[in-house]
């Protein structure tokens, strides 16, 4: 096959292709996310799945996504114009994608004090320090995390509609800097998501004044934790406060064993319900461990 064509191919504008397709695609930031393929974004002749933790060209997507002979896959995209480019490369999305800020955080904040109970003492500073927002367009729940310089490395998403439970990872995130708040103490605190470990804090009221360190690891593996405590030596006890079901306690006892010969004090606390929002949400607390560790 004639060489140029398979260039061709690879540059050619996916979001063009897909739309052809008659797939919806929503702007974030200088990317789109394509609707109803959890965590799939392109722009231009690029595309990143955060689902399967890989991306490529044009080409690369027909391929290795929708399954196409390679031949075929060349001859689709010969009528697909090649993507704009700036400096004469397409946009590269290895980076992080961070949303847009919307105008106004309103939906975002009525969606976590009233939808998810969480005090507005909480929400309102990190809402000052961009750790939480409204997106622009979407009005997705952005939540981020960030390195030792406060650049953003990390972003959380989640719809603040009640007719969707959509919730994903941007492109690019690291799931090193998964979303985690500093303390001042030698604890650190692990949730499975962000939206738990703001339930716990509100929970725990005034037993926060010990100013645990915060880390949610997005899921159950311990990829962030790794990294949280290579980044802060001062870590000495890990609290897990993961999940009160089958895959909470299953990844609590491996990571019990692991981190306990590693020489850390290890202690766990499970909500009494499903997870600390439920717990939260339920209105029946479940203090007492973090005071007993000051």
């Amino acid at each position: 096959m004639d060489k140029d064509f398979v260039i061709q191919a690879r540059r050619a504008n996916i979001e063009e292709y897909l739309k052809r397709k008659g797939k919806r695609l929503l702007k974030e930031g200088k990317q789109y996310r394509v609707v109803n393929h959890s965590g799939l974004v392109v722009s231009g002749n690029k595309w990143y799945s955060h689902t399967l933790q890989k991306g490529g060209n044009t080409l690369d997507y027909l391929i290795g996504i929708e399954g196409l002979g390679f031949k075929k896959a060349v001859e689709l995209l010969s009528s697909i114009r090649e993507a704009p480019t700036q400096a004469g490369k397409a946009e590269k999305i290895g980076k992080v994608v961070i949303p847009e800020r919307n105008i106004d955080d309103k939906r975002v904040m009525a969606y976590l004090a009233k939808t998810r109970g969480l005090s507005t003492s909480v929400i309102i500073p990190l809402m000052k320090q961009g750790r939480i927002y409204e997106s622009l367009g979407t009005h997705n729940c952005v939540m981020t995390g960030i390195d030792g310089n406060a650049i953003v490395r990390y972003v959380m998403q989640r719809s603040t509609s009640h007719e969707s439970s959509l919730k994903y990872e941007s492109a690019g995130s690291d799931k090193k800097y998964s979303f985690s708040l500093k303390g001042q103490s030698d604890i650190l605190c692990v949730f499975e998501s962000p939206i738990d470990l703001l339930s716990y804090i509100t929970l725990q009221g005034e037993a926060m004044k010990v100013q645990p360190h915060m880390l949610s690891l997005g899921g159950v593996t311990d990829i962030a934790l790794n990294a949280y405590i290579e980044r802060f030596a001062c870590i000495r006890g890990i609290v897990f406060c993961l999940d009160n079901d089958k895959t909470g306690h299953k990844a609590c006892a491996l990571f019990f064993e692991k981190y306990s010969m590693k020489g850390f004090k290890v202690y766990t606390h499970f909500p009494k319900q499903k997870d600390w929002n439920e717990q939260l949400l339920s209105n029946n607390s479940c203090k007492g461990i973090i005071g007993a560790l000051n």
